[in-house]
């Protein structure tokens, strides 16, 4: 069993680094640095929001851990203004991370939309080399191209056409994934249901980072249950990484 720790940290970083997007690090504790593997995520907790909201790791060295995170409301828009110094509570690491080890021989590809970039992001530096889908809105929602470029090979697409395809970066993937692939993917929810449909009907293993809303964390208070295999599970206690073969094709088959 992991350590996990409820405590606050110093921030060192805040900044912002494309429209709406920011980096948020804190130094943390050494006790905790080797358990920030890639899928897992911590639940920070915003002066002035009364819940914590749930946060993947983006990337962790030298106990440095950083967020990546857009402003999309009250929380996050609070969260942007916190400056450096301040000290946030965090309660984390939490959930179960992706799991290399059961697919290791197959072709890496990887599926990010949006924020879900972070979470492949920080994937992408335990392994070697693959491919990158990665989708958004336009081309300024577009992070970190020029880190990825070194042993991966990059497929955009945009919803207005402003870089890359113009439509969804799922049409691409279908015509591509071939059977001696292994999926990792994190993203909107319209996304990971298409790549579920794609997954089965052409037989694909793989992982996907299911993003639901949460309250504690820790599967108490059930607010992000959904069903796994005709059992119902906790996103964040049992996830947020479930097998493809374990959900169902239907996103929307919340308790």
């Amino acid at each position: 069993m992991y350590r996990r720790l409820d405590k606050s940290y110093k921030v060192i970083c805040n900044k912002k680094i494309s429209t709406n997007y920011f980096k948020l690090s804190v130094k943390i504790d050494e006790s905790i640095y080797k358990d920030c593997l890639p899928g897992r995520f911590f639940m920070i907790n915003i002066p002035g929001v009364f819940l914590r909201r749930p946060m993947s790791i983006y990337h962790v060295k030298n106990n440095v851990l950083s967020f990546l995170y857009k402003v999309v409301g009250k929380g996050t828009k609070l969260l942007s203004n916190i400056k450096e110094k301040t000290l946030l509570n965090l309660l984390g690491p939490l959930g179960n991370g992706y799991n290399l080890k059961i697919y290791k021989k197959f072709n890496h590809v990887l599926i990010a939309g949006g924020t879900g970039i972070a979470s492949i992001s920080f994937l992408i530096t335990k392994l070697k080399k693959g491919i990158l889908y990665y989708g958004a809105r336009s081309k300024k929602d577009l992070l970190f191209l020029d880190k990825f470029k070194k042993n991966w090979e990059v497929i955009i697409s945009t919803d207005d056409g402003s870089k890359g395809y113009k439509g969804h970066i799922t049409d691409l993937l279908s015509k591509r994934i071939k059977t001696e692939d292994v999926l990792y993917a994190c993203g909107p929810n319209l996304m990971l249901e298409n790549i579920l449909y794609i997954a089965r009907e052409k037989k694909i293993k793989g992982f996907i980072s299911l993003e639901e809303r949460m309250a504690c964390g820790f599967g108490n208070c059930q607010g992000c249950a959904i069903m796994v295999n005709n059992e119902i599970k906790m996103v964040c206690k049992d996830g947020p990484i479930f097998d493809i073969k374990e959900l169902y094709l239907n996103y929307n088959n919340s308790i």
